[in-house]
């Protein structure tokens, strides 16, 4: 597997997930689905691609806390009545503690527990990727390691080898100097018998007449 899959892998194998909690009706009556808004939708530029973000993201819907999704529902309806943000999410605090008992206070500890669940992402991704990291760069260095330890092993016989072929040529060039010379006594020797006996021949011949 290639190794940023096992990155991705690490913090999205098991995502942490948010109590998923439907909205309690109120008043007698259910509370509407919210529809997307900004404030739940919201991706910086330059992270639209980013898969970690992607993925954390989904990790931390607005939807998936209760106290969010509903303060959510109470906003949606109030899009075209109130285009401005703050006036409309105020109006809609202020239906839904009195309809609901929402307070501020828990909006705010809703947005508290989508940073906790972050916070678990952040240390399952450190403790998997510090794993992944074990095997995939420490067990690839000790590879490295055992590598370079056979390369100087190996350099160590070559050089080895390479010495002992200095040592026989050094060993031919003196066997091949003391053949030159022999040759060279041999003839020499040569040279001189057969001048003798061509001497004592013609000597011989001369006392025989």
């Amino acid at each position: 597997m290639p190794f940023m899959d096992l990155i991705k892998k690490a913090i999205f194998e098991e995502e942490p997930q948010a109590v998923q909690q439907p909205a309690k009706p109120v008043g007698g009556r259910p509370v509407p689905t919210p529809a997307p808004d900004a404030a739940a939708s919201y991706v910086p530029m330059g992270t639209r691609d980013n898969q970690f973000y992607t993925r954390l993201a989904k990790q931390t819907d607005l939807s998936a806390v209760p106290e969010l999704a509903k303060i959510e529902a109470f906003a949606a309806p109030l899009v075209s009545v109130i285009p401005d943000k703050s006036m409309r999410y105020k109006a809609a605090l202020a239906t839904a503690q009195a309809q609901g008992g929402l307070t501020k206070d828990a909006i705010l500890k809703g947005f508290d527990s989508l940073l906790n669940v972050l916070n678990s992402s952040a240390s399952s991704f450190t403790k998997q990727s510090d794993e992944v990291g074990k095997t995939e760069v420490d067990g690839r260095m000790g590879q490295i390691s055992d590598i370079n330890s056979t390369i100087q092993q190996k350099q160590k016989e070559i050089a080895d080898l390479q010495q002992q072929a200095k040592s026989m040529q050094s060993q031919a060039e003196l066997s091949r100097s003391k053949l030159q010379d022999a040759k060279a006594n041999f003839a020499a020797a040569l040279d001189r018998r057969r001048a003798e006996i061509q001497q004592q021949r013609k000597e011989f011949e001369n006392i025989l007449g």
